[in-house]
């Protein structure tokens, strides 16, 4: 073995702030010999004065990333830059604090710790090492007294230093992530039957429904002191005409009373907080499928998923306390009619016979509910969809003199509804009072039959009372249970309206792992894609196609020849039903839906704002925080110095649709999101229509320099944007037509007069 020692390997990157290479021996072999590891660092701090800013926030995530990659969880260092953005920017240091990486580590569904510890085992590797000068390092492992440290580009992406070394510059804060049970069951777990999205949201609380039970337990036990005192006090007290114990009872009922009522109270607020914690869950879990829902696969129409949303309301109204409360109470009523078997004997079948008579007609009229409350909510869907179009296209329906159109769908409808509600709760309350008319039945026939055995020497008059009370409280319950029955219909409809929101087909499709891509080159092929609405003829039919990254195309085409379907195959916001869509030599389903909508730009000819202020529908990522650089997105959009001579500048108010601003106006907010988004490949599906000659003109000129290396596909009726594109494809009835250089084409159709038609 040669006395030699190794030249140090050279550290570069974002852990070049707490290590640098050390100086090689003065007198080196000739030959080096192989090295078992990688070379030992030397440790220095260096000072970070320096303000810390988005790139360095940015080279932060990159070595999150490689931790997380360590742990099991694919993320690109973007996802957990944009998960750092926020804390980082409520850091009032403006440094990238220990807390900032833990919430990054957090959004990659990791459990995360952060602890300060003065020894160091190597049961705490890996980890992210805070150093004394703001730095983060992540250190792999602990082996023979050396840590070893992550280092890009270094051999095996490993550095060594001694421990002694490393502690001089360690603050002692260690943060350490691990995958979550969840994930390692989801890992390596038998996969569990999947459970009603919305039912398995309730058994999560089963707790506090455990708690409920046992509190209507208590509750009802305690109900037993009326019927019990009054036994006694009829029985006992008034024949000796003890006062005594008169007081003695009264005190202990009334005590059972106000415990009664506080128990209840309990139970009522804890069903209430139980209650609102499902209805922000599911809530939140109804709007994530909702937005995650395929543009080319929702289960109905706009309006109709804002009438099923709605009809959560009367989900949540069926899961309240008194609703919980009286199913509770449903299993304590046996215990009743043993309390009541154990004074009156056979009167209890009285009590059976009235509870059966009080359920039974609820039951069987369960299916005529459930259809008269589908009738009724399609009623009111359809009431909902005339007037929101009635309110938002007024100018329109006037203009076309529709309003006798919309006044008659408007009365068919309501009087539609009134029918059908009329129906529904004229059945509801027969029910109703089907039920509080045989509670009272019943409670006569128990006194006829509990007198006849007063004859009979066999009963007391205080066992007639105890009866009655103890009647009423048996019964109580499946009075509120006829009331549960009637509104279960509604709340059955609603269900599986909203079944079809939570089973809808989503971008991001359950119980796979999507490719992540830090970049996208914008390299299309489309191989005999096949695309059509429903049943009809296909809207899109494209054998072969090839796009090369950077190349800036025109789509040309009639009105309906299918150009905007086509963008939307190409930006992933439809799929294709037959063939395939390939994106940079990867099928565009294949993409995480993240970064494909991250790299790729789509800017749709109808622009939609959103009520707010101009800020708001700039910043929809909520991670832009200076407002220059969305001043600059106006400024290329062509708008810029109208907002900075309104008044309300970045606060003007945007109401629903974007109503108070023109066509152009919105076009050029559209043209600023794109701006901001910086994408790599740009969607522009008739992106200057809306546009004045001068402000197209400009925007053009703009244009040129900003689609610089990026893939740009048009889809246009307007020549002077053509001057962009290099090469033309034009469509007919969804059919790809033509496909070639752009002033051969263009010059072909001048020959054969079909640039009006085309163009």
């Amino acid at each position: 073995m040669s006395g030699n020692k190794p030249i140090p390997a050279t550290v570069t990157g974002e852990a070049a702030n707490a290590l640098v290479g050390a100086t090689a021996n003065a007198n080196p072999a000739p030959e080096a010999e192989p090295q078992e590891r990688p070379k030992r660092q030397r440790l220095r701090v260096v000072d970070s004065g320096a303000p810390i800013g988005k790139p360095r926030l940015l080279r932060r995530a990159e070595l999150l990333s490689v931790y997380c990659g360590l742990v099991g969880e694919n993320v690109p260092a973007r996802d957990l830059h944009d998960a750092m953005h926020d804390a980082h920017a409520k850091d009032p240091r403006g440094s990238v604090s220990a807390a900032t990486l833990a919430e990054g580590l957090k959004s990659a569904g990791l459990a995360v710790s952060v602890r300060r510890t003065s020894a160091l085992k190597a049961n705490d590797f890996p980890a992210i090492a805070m150093m004394t000068n703001g730095t983060a390092v992540l250190v792999l492992a602990l082996e023979d007294g050396q840590v070893v440290l992550y280092e890009r580009g270094a051999q095996g992406g490993r550095a060594e230093v001694s421990l002694s070394e490393f502690k001089s510059s360690f603050t002692g804060k260690l943060i350490k992530a691990e995958a979550a049970l969840s994930t390692l069951d989801r890992r390596h777990a038998t996969a569990a039957p999947k459970g009603h999205w919305f039912w398995s949201e309730i058994t999560r609380y089963k707790r506090h429904f455990a708690d409920v039970a046992l509190g209507s337990f208590v509750a009802n036990l305690l109900a037993v002191a009326v019927a019990l005192f009054s036994l006694q006090v009829y029985d006992r007290v008034i024949p000796h005409q003890s006062t005594a114990t008169l007081w003695v009872l009264a005190i202990g009922v009334m005590l059972a009373i106000m415990m009664e009522a506080g128990i209840k109270m309990a139970r009522a607020r804890l069903m209430d907080g139980a209650g609102k914690a499902i209805e922000i869950n599911v809530q939140r879990l109804l709007m994530r499928r909702v937005l995650g829902m395929r543009s080319d696969k929702r289960p109905t129409s706009p309006s109709g998923l804002f009438a099923t949303m709605r009809e959560f309301g009367s989900v949540r109204e069926f899961f309240t306390a008194s609703s919980v409360g009286a199913l509770t109470d449903i299993p304590f009523i046996f215990l009743f009619l043993a309390l009541v078997y154990s004074i009156a004997g056979n009167v209890v079948w009285v009590l059976v016979a009235g509870g059966a008579l009080m359920v039974l007609p609820g039951l069987l009229m369960q299916k005529r509910m459930v259809e008269l409350s589908r009738q009724t909510q399609g009623a009111n869907a359809k009431t909902s969809r005339i007037l929101q179009e009635a309110i938002y296209e007024l100018d329109t329906i006037k203009s076309a003199q529709g309003e006798t159109r919309f006044l008659r769908l408007w009365d068919e409808l309501g009087m539609l509804q009134a029918m059908k509600s009329s129906d529904q709760r004229r059945l509801a309350s027969a029910l109703t009072f089907w039920a509080q008319g045989v509670q009272q039945a019943t409670y006569v026939g128990a006194v006829i039959m509990g007198t006849y055995l007063v004859f009979a020497g066999e009963f007391t008059v205080g066992s007639i009372i105890a009866v009655g009370i103890l009647t009423g409280r048996t019964l109580s319950p499946l009075t509120q249970l006829a009331g549960t029955l009637a509104r279960w219909s509604n709340v059955k409809n609603a269900l599986e309206g909203l079944d079809a929101i939570v089973e809808s087909d989503q971008d991001a499709d359950e119980g796979r792992s999507h490719l992540r891509r830090e970049e996208i080159k914008g390299a299309y092929e489309l191989r005999e894609v096949r695309f059509a609405y429903d049943d009809d003829a296909p809207s899109v039919d494209v054998p072969a196609l090839a796009i090369n990254p950077g190349q800036k195309v025109a789509v040309l085409g009639a009105n309906g020849s299918g150009k905007s379907t086509f963008l939307k195959l190409l930006s992933g916001l439809y799929r294709a039903r037959d063939g395939r869509v390939m994106l940079d030599g990867v099928d565009i389903g294949h993409i995480a839906p993240r970064d494909l909508r991250r790299s790729v730009g789509y800017l749709g000819q109808d622009v939609r704002l959103f009520a707010g202020t101009l800020r708001d529908n700039l910043n929809l990522t909520m991670l832009e925080r200076d407002d220059e650089r969305l001043l600059q997105a106006l400024d290329f959009a062509g708008i810029g110095e109208f907002v900075r001579r309104h008044a309300k500048g970045l606060d003007l108010e945007i109401r629903d649709a974007g109503e108070g601003l023109s066509m152009g106006q919105r076009q050029s907010i559209g043209w600023a999101r794109i701006w901001l988004q910086d994408p790599s490949v740009v969607l522009l599906d008739e992106p200057t229509s809306a546009l004045d000659q001068t402000l197209e003109t400009a925007l053009i000129s703009r244009l040129e320099r900003w689609l610089e290396g990026r893939t740009a596909i048009i889809a246009t009726h307007r020549l002077p944007i053509l001057a962009l594109t290099e090469r033309t494809l034009i469509l007919q009835q969804g059919r790809l037509l033509v496909d070639g250089p752009r002033d051969e084409v263009l010059n072909h159709l001048m020959d054969r007069q079909q640039v009006r038609e085309a163009v």
